[in-house]
């Protein structure tokens, strides 16, 4: 397991070499704002929180064990955000530490920690404090698609768009405070970004085309910015909706992850 898992992340990392400019660029504006703040990143459970009705014909089309598409989500997605991340902040992963110590500490993590649904921070924003996370998003996605803004409805349906409108997300709970202080005096984070939740669902009633079976997909992640404390500063759940023409995971991974994970990026304290 442990080389698969080495197999796996190699080959995430391999995407994003090759990734476009537009997914992890390392020239984007936002590397004037540097910060040496630590940013400890805790992605999902790959089997409790993680859902989707196309991991078959993924596997299918990427020639990988089907067992495997959900860990290549989720090293794809350490990867991009924490390509992001070291712009301006010092990242660590927990699902990436030297030797056994990454297997323990996640299942540790996980028997520590709790979930609910509940509202996402911008529904408790004010109209002001709004103006921050999302609104940056869309004028920078906006910006970076310029030049390729789909020019055919089936060129619209192509086009993958962020979205940040369901009403709730799964959050976080810090079940044990003594856990807490311990994984605080190990990583000794300024902030800890936990993914909670990962959903890639087809929208079938949003036909592309029906004769080549293209659909509308939904990437939902959900996540938290916490203190180390354990106080939350921003939860939220993103959408990114992409359709199905490719089914091959790494192309999936380069062409919506980066987004993702910038969009995580932007809700941490810019200082």
């Amino acid at each position: 397991m442990k080389h698969l898992v080495l197999t796996l992340a190699m080959s995430a990392w391999a995407v994003f070499a090759i990734a476009q400019p537009n997914v992890l660029d390392s020239s984007d504006e936002e590397i004037e704002d540097v910060t040496n703040a630590k940013i400890l990143v805790i992605p999902f459970h790959d089997v409790r929180y993680y859902f989707s009705d196309c991991d078959k014909a993924i596997s299918q089309a990427s020639k990988v064990d089907v067992r495997d598409v959900r860990k290549s989500f989720m090293l794809g997605l350490d990867y991009a955000t924490e390509a992001k991340m070291e712009k301006r902040y010092r990242p660590m992963n927990l699902a990436q530490m030297k030797d056994s110590v990454d297997k323990v500490a996640m299942q540790d993590f996980y028997k520590n920690v709790s979930y609910a649904y509940e509202s996402p921070t911008r529904f408790l924003q004010t109209k002001k404090e709004k103006k921050g996370v999302f609104s940056k998003m869309k004028a920078k996605f906006a910006q970076v698609g310029s030049k390729d803004k789909p020019k055919t409805l089936d060129e619209e349906e192509a086009y993958t768009t962020l979205e940040s409108d369901d009403p709730k997300y799964m959050k976080l709970h810090w079940a044990n405070p003594e856990y807490l202080d311990n994984l605080n005096t190990i990583y000794e984070p300024d902030y800890i970004v936990t993914i909670n939740q990962f959903e890639i669902r087809t929208d079938y009633e949003r036909c592309i085309d029906r004769d080549l079976g293209n659909y509308t997909r939904h990437m939902k992640v959900h996540f938290n910015v916490f203190r180390p404390d354990g106080r939350p500063i921003y939860g939220d759940v993103v959408t990114a909706k992409y359709n199905s023409t490719s089914d091959d995971i790494n192309q999936i991974i380069q062409d919506n992850f980066g987004f993702l994970g910038e969009y995580i990026t932007q809700a941490l304290p810019p200082k």
